[in-house]
Parts: structure tokens; sequence; C-alpha cells
């Protein structure tokens, strides 16, 4: 039995974690939050009963893991003190909202021999897995877009089209030998971006508008044999020359599994257990950050 914590009980711990990992019978879960009435709330509802308002209590209760679910502005010192105390973390992208932050983070992992697993939950979805076994693509397209919700350069990138990045980067076989960055300010906002992750032999082009009518996630991935599109991480059609095959999710499969959260969680509580490299290393995450900081350079200048 796993003694996992779980710190931070806001919006995506209610809709994307505590569903997931209640439901496992080999993990004891161990909940903190200052929030008390939330604590004790969600206690009930879930029958945890090792609920802990006290950091400290908290960090001397033997935890095999934690999983760190607090604002993003909150994770360096969070994520910092479990792993001075030699805990695996889990922890949402991004692991801050600075590279210099992540990769002192990622080191103090190294140096105290744990693991920093980082929530990037569409590696995990197997939609688009099915997209990565298409070989030798010549390009990939990813749109994620927003209903009118412009913000800062900073927050925009590395909050949330972080997530564009990485699965570019996982979708993509080449090395990365130019990023080309244009987008669209105004007010101190960034409303659209446009960034083209480039090698001789194929591109990757993410996509962000923040400023259209509908929130909707398509990815198209292409070579010279055939085209594959995914439509909001559930649904995949396969194109040969006039031919299309229309891959349809399971209607009864959970949004979560859809999205890949119970197999990344499976993975990070598997690295825990075992000690064997979970399949996204704090290192490769790195890499996803040092690109968006890169980005967020580049809209700066």
């Amino acid at each position: 039995m796993l003694k996992i914590g779980v710190i931070g009980l806001g919006d995506i711990a209610q809709k994307a974690y505590l569903p997931v990992i209640s439901s496992r019978a080999d993990v004891e879960v161990h909940l903190f939050s200052k929030n008390t009435s939330k604590l004790a709330e969600l206690g009930q509802q879930y029958r945890f009963t090792n609920l802990y308002s006290d950091f400290e209590t908290f960090l001397s209760s033997g935890l095999d893991g934690a999983m760190v679910h607090v604002a993003t502005e909150a994770h360096g010192e969070i994520v910092e003190k479990l792993l001075q105390h030699r805990i695996p973390v889990f922890v949402d992208k991004p692991i801050t909202l600075n590279y210099a932050a992540s990769k002192q983070l990622l080191e103090l992992a190294e140096q105290n021999k744990v693991w920093l697993h980082v929530g990037f939950n569409r590696r995990y979805a197997p939609v688009y897995q099915k997209l990565k076994e298409l070989l030798n693509p010549t390009m990939i397209i990813m749109q994620k877009n927003r209903r009118a919700l412009p913000d800062t350069v900073r927050r925009f990138v590395v909050e949330d089209f972080i997530h564009v990045v990485d699965t570019l980067r996982y979708l993509f076989p080449y090395s990365i030998e130019d990023v080309i960055v244009h987008g669209k300010k105004q007010d101190n906002m960034l409303y659209h971006l446009v960034v083209q992750l480039v090698n001789s032999q194929g591109i990757a082009i993410g996509i962000m508008n923040r400023d259209t009518g509908t929130t909707e996630e398509k990815v198209e991935i292409m070579s010279a044999a055939e085209k594959r599109i995914a439509y909001n991480v559930a649904d995949l059609e396969i194109i040969t020359g006039k031919n299309t095959t229309r891959v349809g999710g399971n209607d009864w499969e959970p949004t979560l599994q859809k999205r890949g959260f119970y197999a990344m969680i499976d993975d990070f509580l598997q690295a825990v257990r075992t000690t064997a490299s979970p399949q996204i290393t704090a290192q490769d995450a790195l890499r996803t950050h040092e690109i968006c900081e890169l980005i967020v350079e580049k809209l700066s200048n």
C-alpha cells in the first residue's frame, strides 16, 4: 500500500485527480489543505481519513510520494520542501512559471535521487499515442484555442501553450533546429500565438488563439503515406488518398481515461513503487519548459 499525499484541493484536483486516485485500492491517500472546510468535505466525500492542515505534520507522515495541485505560483516552495524530504513528486505543469527556477528543482530532485514527474497528460492520451504511430511525419499542426481569454505573455505561454509545445515535442521525431514565433500583443496582453519548430526533415506548428469564438483542440499529423487528425483529445480520423476511416472513442470510456489521466497517474505510482523511470523524465519535461522560456523571450523583444 503506497502512502500518497495530495496537496491542494482546488478545481483541477477535484475534477481530474481525486476521482482517479480514490479509485486505487493500492493507495492510501493523505490530503493536505489549509482550507479546513474543503478538507473535511472532500475527506467525507471520498472517505479519506488522513487529513492535514499543518504542512510539517503532513511531511512527517511517512509519505511514499506526493501530488502537487496548488496554484502554479506556490509550486516552487512546496515542491522544494518535498524534494528536500526525499519524497517523489508529481506536479501539475508547469513546474514553475520560470525556467531557471524549474531547472533548480530538477537539480534538487537529481541530487536527492527522487523522481520529479510533470503532468503532461496528453502524452498518455490514447488518441495522441495513435498519432505518434505514424512514421516519418513531414508536418504536424496543433491548435488549442480558447474563447475570449487573452492573458499576459508568460502566463499564456507557460501555463497553457506549454501543452502545445510538449505535445508537438512528443509527436515530432526530429531535433529542433529553429524556433520561429509570431504573436498578437495588445495592452500587455497576448491574444494569439503561432510557433514553428523547424527541422530540415519536417516542421511542427503550434497555434493558440485565445481570441476566438470557441474552445477546441485539434492535431493533424501528415506523412507521405497518410494523414491523421485527432479532435478534442478523443476522436481520430485516418486519411489515405480518398479514403477516410473514423476511429471513434468508446462512449462509455471515462473522459479522464481518454485524456490520459489514469495512465499518467499509474505511471507515477509505478515509478514510486519500483523506482523505474516514468515515461516522462524530468529532463525531458524541462526541455519543454526551456522552449517555452525561449518563446516568452522572443515575444518580449
